[in-house]
């Protein structure tokens, strides 16, 4: 148990939907792109995968 009185079990389910969450995040939700905002200039503009025609990271 941690100190939230949590089992180990339930503490790493909840930490699995957290990275879960957060991966999402920052998957652009453009239909077309589906690539990470690290792969978009300033995480917001022009996604640099060559192949791509997104212009935009979209949120």
């Amino acid at each position: 148990m941690d100190k939230k009185g949590y089992s180990k079990e339930k503490a790493n389910e909840i930490a699995q939907a957290i990275v879960k969450r957060e991966i999402q995040r920052r998957i652009c939700k453009n239909e077309s792109c589906k690539h990470f905002s690290y792969d978009h200039i300033r995480n917001e503009e022009v996604c640099l995968v060559a192949d791509c025609r997104c212009r935009e990271f979209t949120k």
